[in-house]
C-alpha cells in the first residue's frame, strides 16, 4: 500500500466531482515547450507518482507513462482543457499550453489524490526551479510523505467527546436547483475574479483592526452568499480545509508533495440580517475554538488508526463518516509567492487556481492570492443559468467583503 493514507481522502464521491487541483497561468511572452517538458521530466525524478496512475484497489500507484512529452501539450487557443481526467488510467498531471496575445496560457491540472493545494504550491516552485536551473534544482531534493509526524499528533491528542455530528450538519448550506426546460447541456465553466491590489490592501487592513484574518472574511463573505438563498437560514456550517503541515514543526521546511490536509468543521449561529463584521467575528471567535482543540484531526483520526487493517471499501466508508462531499465547500489555497514562480523569459502575468468541476447546484469557492491580489473563482459542471448563479454568489460575497472594509472603517459593533 501506499505509504499516504490521506490519499483515500479523494477517492469518494467520485460520481459528484472528481479530485483534482486545476492551475491557470497566463504568461507576457511564449514559454519554451521544449525546457517545459525538461522541467517537468526533472520533477518527477523528485515525484515518480506523477508518471503514475493510481490503484484504488490498494492505494497504490503504478507507471504509466515514461516521459513528460506525453503530458505536455500544445492545443489549438479555443480548445478544450477541462476533459475529466482520468488518475486510474493516466498520469497524475496535465500541461496544456494555448496561445495568448503575445504570450501564452498554460493550464496544470493535477490528481488531488496525490497532492492537496500546498502540495500543489510546492510543486509549482519545484518545476519553476527545474525550469530556471536545470538539473540543479534537484540536486539532493527528496519529497517526504511520511506521516509519523501525524501518528504522533494523533497519539498525544485522544479523541474528544464529540458533541452532535459535527460532519453531517442537520442544516447544511446549499443552492437552489435550477429546472432545465431548454434541455442545454451542462458545460465545464471556469470563472475567476481578481480584487484590486488596492481593494486587497485595504481588506487586510481591515481584519487587522478587526482582529480577525482574510480566511475568516471570506469563509462568513462566502456563507453568507449561500445562506441568502435559503429565507429561514439562521446557521452557518462550512467545512475549512487546513494544511497539517503547519504541526509538523522543525520538518516544516522540507518538500512535501502529499496529502497533508484536515478539515475544521465550524458551525455558527447567524441570523441573515446580522451585520457582516459581528458574523465573521463570531466565525473567527469559532474558528479559534477549533484550532486551540486540533479539532480537524477528527477528520482523519478514524482513517489513519484503521488503514493497516481494513480494506480500501472500509477505509472509503470511514472517510464518508468523516470527511463526506459536501455540496457547498470552501478551498483557501493561501499566497502563491510570485518571486518564486518565476519562469525565466516569460513573465508570469496571472495566475488562477480553483479545485475540481462540481455539478450544480454543488458549489465551491477557491481562493488564493498572487501578486497582492485576493483572487477567487469557481469550476462548474452546468447550465448558463447554473454558471450564472454561481457568478451571482461570488459578487455576493466580494460586495459583503466591501461591506466588511466599510463597517471595520466606522468602528462596526462586533462581538463580545
Amino acid at each position: 500500500m501506499n505509504e499516504n493514507p490521506l490519499n483515500i481522502l479523494h477517492t469518494i464521491g467520485f460520481d459528484q466531482l472528481y479530485p483534482m487541483i486545476r492551475c491557470q497561468l497566463k504568461f507576457e511572452m511564449p514559454i519554451d515547450s521544449d525546457r517545459l517538458i525538461k522541467a517537468v521530466n526533472l520533477t518527477a525524478k523528485v515525484v515518480p507518482e506523477l508518471f503514475c496512475r493510481y490503484e484504488m484497489r490498494d492505494n497504490s500507484w503504478q507507471s504509466a507513462v515514461k516521459d513528460a512529452s506525453e503530458v505536455v501539450k500544445t492545443v489549438d487557443a479555443d480548445a478544450d482543457v477541462d476533459e475529466t481526467p482520468d488518475w486510474e488510467k493516466n498520469a497524475q498531471i496535465r500541461f496544456d499550453i494555448q496561445a495568448d496575445g503575445r504570450g501564452n496560457k498554460v493550464t496544470i491540472t493535477m490528481s488531488h489524490i496525490l497532492t492537496d493545494g500546498s502540495g500543489f504550491k510546492q510543486y509549482l516552485y519545484l518545476l519553476s526551479d527545474c525550469y530556471n536551473r536545470g538539473a540543479e534544482a534537484i540536486t539532493g531534493v527528496e519529497n517526504v510523505v511520511k506521516l509519523d509526524w501525524l501518528e504522533d499528533l494523533l497519539k498525544s491528542h485522544p479523541a474528544a467527546a464529540k458533541h452532535g455530528d459535527v460532519d453531517h450538519p442537520a442544516k447544511p448550506l446549499a443552492l437552489p436547483q435550477l429546472t432545465n426546460e431548454t434541455g442545454e447541456q451542462p458545460r465545464h465553466n471556469v470563472s475567476g475574479w481578481q480584487l484590486t491590489p488596492e481593494l486587497t490592501k485595504t481588506l487586510i487592513q481591515a481584519t487587522h483592526s478587526q482582529g480577525v484574518t482574510v480566511n475568516d472574511v471570506c469563509l462568513t463573505t462566502f456563507g453568507k452568499a449561500v445562506q441568502a438563498y435559503d429565507r429561514d437560514g439562521d446557521e452557518l456550517a462550512i467545512p475549512c480545509p487546513t494544511d497539517m503541515r503547519q504541526k509538523i514543526g522543525k520538518e516544516h521546511a522540507a518538500l512535501r508533495i502529499a496529502n497533508h490536509t484536515a478539515r475544521f468543521n465550524p458551525a455558527i449561529h447567524s441570523p441573515q440580517d446580522e451585520p457582516i463584521t459581528t458574523a465573521i467575528a463570531k466565525m473567527h471567535v469559532e474558528m479559534q475554538r477549533l484550532k486551540d482543540h486540533d479539532q480537524f484531526l477528527d477528520s482523519v483520526r478514524s482513517l489513519m488508526a484503521q488503514y493497516k487493517s481494513e480494506p480500501i471499501e472500509k477505509l472509503q466508508q470511514i472517510v464518508e463518516d468523516n470527511y463526506h462531499v459536501r455540496a457547498i465547500a470552501f478551498t483557501n489555497f493561501g499566497i502563491i509567492d510570485d518571486s518564486r514562480l518565476v519562469f525565466e523569459g516569460a513573465p508570469v502575468t496571472d495566475c488562477l487556481m480553483t479545485g475540481s468541476f462540481r455539478y450544480a447546484p454543488m458549489f465551491q469557492v477557491a481562493c488564493s492570492t498572487f501578486k497582492g491580489q485576493l483572487n477567487l473563482g469557481f469550476n462548474m459542471i452546468g447550465t448558463t443559468d447554473e454558471v450564472q448563479v454561481g457568478r451571482v454568489v461570488i459578487h455576493d460575497m466580494i460586495s459583503r467583503i466591501k461591506d466588511f472594509i466599510a463597517e471595520a472603517a466606522i468602528g462596526a459593533t462586533v462581538i463580545e
